[in-house]
């Protein structure tokens, strides 16, 4: 065993968010080191670029195909697979910098390429170095789950990442489960040209509010893709052709054919093999349990990321490592709640959610106030035509905003703004009164504040106030 570590920091893992917590302690002057055994940027660089870009292409090319609604004449663009993957190529290699070793090590923090574990609570091993830091961050993220189908390892199925690295689009695609980032990918698959057919054991979006998920649904249909909810795969058969699927539904089996499968049966968090036991952190299948600052069981232990329990979603680890910065600095002003999360389904339309849900609200609370407007009633959404979609925000009996739900194109962007309202403790009538610039899909988030009861001037009140003015005229 070589000398002992005795930094101020400690991170496991090396995706986004440990990259990014490591590098800001770095700079406020604490010494850092950082474990990670695979590479840098995690499934930042392998996944969610390489898909996001993917689906930013496929947006471009249904615009192009719409162009005609505007009076223009366009063409469906034909899709180069092949470009495609060079161009998906060349956005990983310019970001991948941003994730590089001689960056970090460029800020003093040491880099150990190694499974890291805990051997005691205030004691990590990696590499034959016992590493005995005065704060340690858990980051490990997560990893896609895997299915126990039988035959499917002999079919080699898709992810995002080898999707991404083929060189024709396949003919037809079968996706195996109902992840919403799995869908996003179907679907822009379908765009493209591909048959998309998908299988799911329960139904698509189980978990998201049916009235967002709706216009999603609609849409899958009009682009074609074919969808059988409530089958349980039973075996999967290559073929000299492609692929075999048999599903179980209402008693019968029956075989669906394809070229390729997509496993989108989502992720689990890294929690097995870190020690978390020994070091006396609680968690579970779910993930690591997190109080206050994101702080374990273990005081000395933190936990960022999708490796946090309920926290599996795109930008929680940056958000996560900049509020545990501020708690391991001791920066006072700690956020009296946890700020919202928001989470993005990049379908088209796109789904945007933060806070609680109108179901998860009238649980909690005895009263509560849902709020809408559509997209069409805005200016902005008929001058580009784009009517499908509205905001729902959920408010507390005093107009408090409790939670939001977008769908729609440009929810994505939007769903921030209710984000900050929440984490701010705002109410409807400040939503109605911020200024919007002209024309902005904005206006549908304001004008959805403006209907909370305290914000109308319905009749009655009017006439009250003309009765009252007529008195002292």
């Amino acid at each position: 065993m070589s000398a002992d570590l005795k930094p101020d920091l400690c991170v496991i893992g090396g995706g986004a968010g440990g990259v990014s917590l490591a590098l800001g302690a770095a700079a406020c002057g604490l010494s850092v080191v950082l474990v990670e055994k695979a590479a840098l940027g995690g499934g930042r660089l392998t996944q969610t670029i390489p898909r996001n870009t993917l689906l930013a292409v496929s947006r471009t090319a249904a615009a192009a195909h719409d162009a005609a609604d505007f009076g223009a004449a366009a063409r469906e663009p034909p899709i180069d697979f092949a470009r495609l993957r060079k161009h998906i190529a060349s956005v990983v290699a310019e970001i991948a910098p941003n994730y590089a070793q001689a960056r970090l090590e460029a800020m003093n923090v040491k880099i150990i390429r190694a499974a890291g574990h805990f051997t005691r609570p205030d004691t990590c091993e990696a590499s034959n170095k016992k590493i005995m830091a005065r704060r340690f961050v858990v980051a490990t993220g997560a990893v896609e789950n895997t299915l126990p189908i039988p035959g499917l390892d002999l079919v080699r199925p898709l992810d995002c990442a080898s999707l991404c690295t083929l060189d024709q689009l396949p003919r037809s695609l079968i996706v195996i489960g109902a992840d919403p980032d799995g869908l996003a990918l179907a679907q822009a698959m379908r765009r493209f040209g591909c048959g998309v057919i998908v299988l799911v054991e329960s139904r698509i979006f189980p978990q998201e509010d049916e009235e967002l998920t709706a216009p999603v649904r609609a849409e899958f249909a009009r682009d074609g893709i074919i969808i059988h909810e409530g089958v349980r795969i039973s075996r999967v058969e290559p073929r000299a052709d492609g692929i075999r699927v048999f599903c179980v539904a209402a008693g019968h089996e029956k075989p669906i054919t394809g070229s390729h499968i997509l496993i989108a049966a989502g992720c689990a968090p890294v929690v097995e093999g870190l020690g978390l036991a020994e070091a006396k952190v609680r968690y579970n299948k779910s993930g690591i349990e997190t109080g206050a600052a994101f702080t374990t069981s273990n005081r000395r232990i933190h936990a960022i990321g999708a490796v946090v329990k309920g926290a599996q979603y795109e930008g929680a680890a940056e958000q996560h490592a900049w509020l545990v910065l501020r708690a391991i600095l001791g920066l006072p002003s700690w956020p009296r709640r946890r700020p919202a999360a928001a989470r993005v389904i990049l379908t088209c339309p796109p789904i945007a959610i933060t806070g609680l849900s109108e179901a998860q609200a009238r649980a909690a609370y005895r009263h509560i106030h849902v709020l809408r407007w559509p997209f069409s009633e805005t200016e902005r959404a008929r001058i580009e035509h784009r009517p499908i979609g509205h905001i729902k925000l959920i408010a507390s009996r005093r107009g408090t905003i409790l939670g939001a739900g977008i769908v729609g194109s440009g929810a994505e962007e939007l769903i921030n703004l209710c984000a900050l309202a929440i984490s701010k403790g705002m109410t409807a009538s400040d939503i109605a009164s911020i200024m919007v610039t002209y024309p902005s899909l904005t206006d549908a988030v304001r004008r959805a504040g403006m209907t909370f009861p305290a914000n109308r001037l319905d009749r009655s009140l009017t006439q009250q106030v003309l009765r009252f003015l007529r008195w002292f005229g």
